[in-house]
């Protein structure tokens, strides 16, 4: 047998009839169906029972095949050309598809090779569907797809990335020509994923310049090597700009509401946890591993003390048309939050779920400040009261030395006696330290009220400071004796010396004034970690109900006594300043003992630290040199006459009245001090002391004479080049103690 002819043997027709798959039909040219061969998969019209011989397709198959089939069928037998197509062939429970090859067998009949693509067809549609819903997918999802040549560097495109181009066309362009439009920091990262010989699925964002900035994502997928070898990488590339956006969007929100100060949480109905911000969660104390949603408002938040009040608080939310605002006090508050103003508000999310959101603003600060400010009022109204009674005290004190003053000296110049007019003039001396006293109380009181008391932390020896006290008493006191009371070894500790002499003098002062005669001793001991001084006197007592408010400002236990009431109060801040307390014990009749401790702070000892001052005696003051020169730098002739007077002739006394007539008779004269007046016309007092200074010798005295007391004052002129201070009201004795301090 000739096997190449085998398909042209009629011998073998039969049986390659036999072979074939397609079912052959054989109608009449008016559709009717004479003979027929089923091999293929049957169907309620064409099957094995041959149910369609002796029928005519035209009116046994459905309307639908038959309105294109019969159109085909005509044309076949009016033109004799072969037809080849497909049809859909409906039934009742599916829908079959047949390929109908139909040639004319004589001019009679019809041969239809009727074979059945039901399967096929169904899975084209399928696929058709899918790359249609891949399609929109891709649109919806901004994606597009790509391959890229690893060999030639062409990608090759089409998708919906929705930037440069949206097309179902494939497009093509090199790697350089893509990167060119590649964020520049991203460039490298997308040619390593591309261009790497160890290939693996990867997903990276970068960020792609086109009108602006857009974040893309692309995942690569598969590699696979082309026919001509060449190997290709598949992926796809998505457009996340809008997702970076929302995230951005949704991350600032959440920024927003956990960086706000309002502590904000929302429940569900039944007081389950919702949500709850970082504020709302640290106020609670709920750590941050705790699932919220395993907990109750009513368990947690103190305003909600247990499910019958939050059963309460939503019956009057719904009461209020589900919004109610209220104030929350917090006794017992777990963090510094004392008082919220608090707004809660029903909104039901897209499940129809009620949603409680509370949003609660912290006001403590303005319930402090309220509070504050109701405190402050009442401490107003007493400092109104206690002002009415400073004022009436003080008109009383300033009034009793003032009388004294003004009565004797103006009755002084009629006074022939030698005796009486020491005696007065006495009088008037002791009234102008007790003013100056005065003067002082008031000056601490106001800077103790505005807080600029100044202290000074220097290592001190205190036998020497008690000593230089007790010298300092003992010149002016007439009625009681001063005694000491010291251990034997002297110790060094760091205070402010000035201000520690103010408490121990104001407390001699006391105890001399009301001691009409008897002793007044000053000691001090060690206790634990404290130094205690105290200063015990036998004078007449206070009687114990007076102890409790002898501390108070303007408070005095004997109204007919001299002082203004402010003396132990100033004490007593001081000693507060300087971290201790003050204390009195007393008995009426057998006297007093006032107390306080300071911190005992050692300092370095030694012979530099501090030296016992000697007091000016005016017996030793001697009587000056005809040829030293002292230029006075005073705008008034007043004060002038008055150093003349006090320094007598001794002196050879220069007057200017302004800085620039003072540096003038510095250059001509040459004099060996100046006392000068910070407040000078034409030129600053402070100005014209540097001017001086920068002139002068660096050896030569300036001395300021000044009707400032502060501290800081003080300190501004010697850093402006004086060598001492002279505080107005001048002083006799203090003057010539500091001419004989630097002449």
């Amino acid at each position: 047998m000739k096997v190449n002819s085998i398909l042209h043997d009629e011998g073998q027709a039969a049986r390659l009839l036999n072979m074939t798959c397609d079912t052959l039909l054989l109608l009449n040219n008016d559709g009717t169906c004479v003979d027929m061969v089923v091999k293929t998969e049957n169907n309620p019209y064409v099957n094995e029972q041959h149910t369609l011989r002796g029928k005519n397709i035209f009116t046994y198959f459905p309307e639908e095949t038959v309105s294109e089939l019969k159109q085909a069928i005509e044309n076949v037998i009016r033109t004799g050309e072969v037809s080849t197509a497909n049809y859909n062939l409906p039934s009742k429970d599916k829908l079959f598809f047949f390929k109908c090859i139909i040639q004319k067998f004589d001019d009679n009949h019809l041969l239809c090779q009727y074979r059945d693509i039901t399967r096929r067809s169904q899975m084209k549609k399928n696929l058709e569907l899918a790359n249609e819903r891949l399609i929109e997918t891709s649109r919806a999802a901004k994606i597009g797809y790509w391959s890229y040549n690893t060999t030639t560097r062409i990608i090759s495109y089409s998708g919906y990335v929705g930037i440069l181009f949206d097309t179902d066309e494939e497009l093509y362009f090199t790697l350089d020509e893509y990167i060119e439009s590649i964020f520049h920091e991203d460039q490298q990262k997308i040619r390593e994923v591309l261009e790497r010989q160890d290939f693996g699925p990867e997903s990276i964002d970068y960020r792609f310049v086109h009108d602006k900035v857009y974040y893309l994502r692309m995942k690569t997928v598969s590699i696979h090597k082309a026919n001509n070898g060449e190997m290709i990488i598949n992926g796809y590339t998505q457009n996340i700009d809008d997702i970076i956006s929302s995230w951005d969007q949704l991350k600032m929100v959440t920024m927003a509401i956990n960086n706000s100060k309002e502590s904000i949480y929302a429940t569900k109905m039944d007081g389950t946890f919702d949500f709850i911000n970082e504020l709302c969660r640290a106020q609670c104390q709920i750590a941050e591993d705790v699932d919220i949603k395993t907990l109750k408002a009513y368990e947690v938040m103190e305003y909600f003390s247990d499910k019958s009040t939050w059963n309460d608080f939503i019956r009057n939310l719904k009461a209020n048309n589900d919004t109610l605002r209220y104030i929350n006090n917090h006794s017992n508050p777990k963090s510094n939050v004392i008082c919220s103003d608090c707004t809660s508000f029903v909104f039901r999310n897209e499940y129809g779920e009620d949603i409680i959101w509370h949003l609660c603003r912290d006001i403590s600060e303005q319930v402090r400040y309220e509070n504050e400010l109701r405190i402050a009022k009442e401490k107003a109204e007493e400092s109104d009261r206690l002002k009415s009674a400073f004022i009436s005290n003080m008109s009383h004190e300033i009034r009793t030395p003032l009388n004294s003053i003004v009565g004797f000296s103006g009755i002084l110049a009629d006074i022939d006696d030698a005796e009486e007019r020491k005696k007065y003039s006495g009088i008037i001396e002791s009234s102008n330290k007790q003013l100056l006293l005065l003067i002082d109380e008031v000056l601490d009181l106001s800077k103790i009220e505005s807080g600029t008391l100044e202290f000074n932390y220097t290592p001190v020896k205190l036998n020497d400071l008690c000593r230089e006290t007790i010298m300092m008493h003992q010149l002016h006191n007439s009625n009681a004796s001063l005694m000491l009371e010291l251990p034997d070894e002297d110790i060094c500790i760091q205070t402010d010396k000035s201000r520690l002499m103010q408490v121990i003098s104001n407390l001699i002062n006391n105890a001399i004034k009301f001691i009409p005669k008897g002793t007044v001793t000053l000691g001090y001991r060690l206790i634990t970690d404290f130094v205690e001084f105290y200063v015990r006197d036998t004078g007449i007592g206070i009687p114990e109900e007076n102890l409790g408010k002898i501390f108070n400002r303007f408070e005095k236990v004997n109204h007919f006594a001299p002082g203004t009431g402010l003396g132990l109060s100033i004490c007593r801040s001081i000693v507060e300043h300087l971290g201790g307390d003050i204390s009195v014990t007393s008995e009426v009749g057998v006297g007093s003992v006032f107390s306080f401790r300071i911190p005992l702070q050692f300092a370095a000892s030694g012979d530099d630290i501090i030296q016992t001052q000697s007091v000016f005696n005016p017996a030793q003051q001697f009587t000056g040199k005809k040829n030293v020169t002292i230029l006075v730098v005073d705008e008034f002739d007043d004060c002038f006459e008055l150093i003349r007077v006090m320094l007598g002739s001794g002196y050879r006394l220069l007057h200017a009245k302004d800085g620039g007539e003072a540096i003038g008779l510095l250059e001509k004269y040459q004099p060996d001090m100046i006392l000068i007046d910070i407040i000078i016309p034409m030129t600053d007092g402070l100005e014209a002391i540097r001017v001086i200074r920068q002139k002068a010798s660096f050896s030569l005295p300036i001395i300021a004479v000044s009707a400032f007391a502060y501290e800081e004052d003080k300190q501004e002129l010697i850093n402006s080049g004086c060598n001492d201070i002279l505080t107005k009201p001048l002083n006799k004795q203090t003057l010539l103690a500091v001419l004989s301090k630097y002449l």
